[in-house]
């Protein structure tokens, strides 16, 4: 069953690598989100580097960075203020 799965996983994989190589849209929209989730892991840096002044420390994780990727600097926002007002 197992192995299965993991053959399963395996083409599902190389089947969306292909259609990403065909479609020349495609990879704009994976470089912006790539692009996305590098300015989000330096705003979450940025925050835990230079908030300890204010007592701000949000935990940088996959969700974190999914969510500052996507949402951006108002992203960013919502988890300071759920880390502030939830501590």
């Amino acid at each position: 069953m197992k192995l299965i799965m993991l053959i399963m996983l395996i083409v599902s994989a190389v089947s969306l690598i292909y259609v990403l190589l065909r479609q020349k849209g495609a990879w704009q929209i994976v470089t912006t989100f790539c692009l996305h989730g590098v300015m989000a892991f330096v705003l979450l840096y940025l925050v835990n580097t230079t908030g300890w002044l204010a007592g701000v420390h949000v935990a940088t994780n996959i969700g974190s960075l999914v969510t500052v990727g996507v949402l951006g600097v108002p992203g960013l926002a919502v988890l300071v203020a759920l880390q502030t007002y939830l501590t």
